[in-house]
């Protein structure tokens, strides 16, 4: 059973519509820049501060901690710490002592792995451009790892047993090696993890690689290590930044569990034939400088078994080039592979997904979109408008209503990329039948953004990709989920479009 994420998934986890703290939002900042994965990934709205489900887990973690006692004379401790099934990092940090930064040189680098990131207080990052293979560097000085500690971060050090492939001893420094299957079933990678920690001198370095080097190439990786304690200081956190820290999180979770345990309120689902406003349009009874008066309509909704290329030809799919390994002859679909979980009443996810293979059916969707602004604004014209919603669930109620699904999803095919299976989240369109940015990057960065002048109106067809056993409760998302200059909720309108 796999329970880790994939680089892509955790790109793609960021789904929940509640709003983050600040000095969550920093920290979450700080992960994505450690994986490599750039700072925010980017998604089709940006006013909404959003993160993966999972970092709800850390509110209330820094209760219950082991204590490990910190020898005399010693800066840290680094221990794995067993339990029935797992193993887990604590951490104790002698904060009498000053904490440095380090730097870390790599003097051995695997062959076809390139620089792509670089003077970074989060490592180097190395990309294999021929084979998609990783390798990052991450520092970890005494302060970060009294961090960890503090908040109980050291909890997603958790890891099976069985993925604990040995310990070392490299240049005097503690040393265990992590071995763990690629998230993706059809993937002869694998993701290896390698925590190396210098008791004395305080500091901490992970060399982390997602690829199909074998472990003892990724050993060699940090065997060639040279590391330096600079002169510059890091500071540790106060009491008081922590428990300030620790109850934002708190109520992160708090205001997570009942946004979702609320749902969608009955004034918020529309649909078929109905015109939908831009709920970002309007704050204190004032339109909001900078935002087009875009309105969207859905006019038919039509599954398909198959789609064939003389009525929707290649050239207006996105990617056609990562659809059509997925396309039978006939136009219809391969089946897939997902993991499936169950998500509690607070929206919170089951550690274990249970692999499964499923068809899909393609959801073609006709819409209207119409720019109601006098004028056009400059984001409108520099880099156009979403004009497609996202692809959701949600579950009727009685009361008109509708609550969040018990059920999440994640692809477990590396190549499938034809939906965003992943809780109550979203999946992008496949295909446009106007894409505006038909060259270089900006259609691969906006295949589903165009320009609409003021007084403009078009129509156009979006085509989508959903599993069979979800076609019931399929709703269109116009607009993202988020929160007013005061903080109030902005509430989203959905669309349902199953019969």
């Amino acid at each position: 059973m796999r329970n880790e994420y994939s680089k892509k998934e955790i790109e793609r986890i960021l789904k929940q519509d509640v709003e983050i703290p600040e000095k969550i939002e920093e920290r979450i900042q700080d992960t994505y820049e450690q994986l490599g994965i750039g700072k925010k990934v980017t998604m089709k709205y940006t006013k909404k501060r959003r993160t993966w489900a999972a970092i709800a887990a850390v509110a209330v973690l820094a209760a219950g901690m082991s204590i490990v006692t910190l020898a005399a004379n010693k800066f840290l401790s680094a221990n794995l710490v067993e339990n029935e099934d797992s193993v887990k990092y604590d951490f104790q940090v002698d904060r009498e002592k000053e904490a440095h930064r380090i730097s870390v040189e790599e003097t051995y680098i695997p062959e076809g792995y390139t620089l792509y990131g670089e003077d970074s207080p989060y490592g180097n990052k190395w990309h294999n451009e021929e084979n998609g293979g990783a390798i990052s560097i991450i520092p970890y000085n005494a302060a970060d790892l009294d961090y960890l500690e503090r908040t109980g971060g050291a909890e997603f050090m958790s890891y099976s047993k069985d993925s604990h492939l040995e310990s070392l001893d490299i240049s005097g420094m503690k040393t265990d090696v992590f071995v763990n299957d690629s998230f993706y079933t059809d993937s002869e990678e694998t993701v290896k993890r390698i925590y190396l920690f210098n008791e004395e001198y305080g500091y901490g370095v992970m060399v982390w690689s997602e690829s199909d080097l074998p472990a003892e190439e990724v050993v060699k990786v940090a065997e060639g290590l040279k590391i330096e304690v600079l002169d510059e200081t890091a500071p540790y956190m106060t009491d008081e930044e922590i428990d300030e820290e620790i109850k934002a999180r708190e109520a992160y979770a708090e205001g997570s569990a009942e946004s979702y345990q609320a749902g969608v309120a009955a004034d918020q689902i529309y649909a078929i034939g109905e015109e939908i406003s831009d709920p970002y349009l309007m704050e204190n009874g004032e339109q909001v400088e900078g935002i087009d008066d875009v309105r969207f309509t859905v006019q038919d909704v039509e599954i398909l078994d198959a789609l064939p290329l003389s009525e929707y030809p290649a050239e207006n799919f996105a990617r056609y080039e990562e659809v059509a390994p997925w396309m039978e002859e006939d136009g219809t679909l391969k089946p897939h592979e997902r993991y499936h979980y169950t998500v509690d009443g607070n929206g919170m996810e089951s550690q274990d997904g249970v692999l499964e293979t499923v068809n899909s059916k393609y959801v073609v969707v006709k819409m209207k979109a119409k720019n109601y602004s006098d004028v056009q604004s400059e984001s409108n014209q520099l880099m156009g408008i979403s004009i497609a919603p996202d692809l959701t669930t949600l579950i009727p109620r009685a009361d008109g209503s509708c609550a969040y699904p018990t059920d999440s999803f994640r692809l477990a095919n590396e190549s499938y990329g034809m939906q965003w299976l992943s809780g109550n989240g979203s999946s992008f369109p496949i295909y446009f039948d106007d894409i505006y940015y038909t060259e270089g990057i900006e259609r691969l960065k906006s295949s589903f953004f165009r320009p609409m002048a003021a007084g403009e109106e078009i129509e156009y067809t979006l085509v989508y990709v959903a599993d069979e056993d979800q076609l019931d409760n399929l709703y269109l998302k116009p607009f993202q989920g988020g929160s007013n200059g005061d903080g109030s909720a902005i509430t989203i309108p959905y669309v349902r479009i199953s019969e």
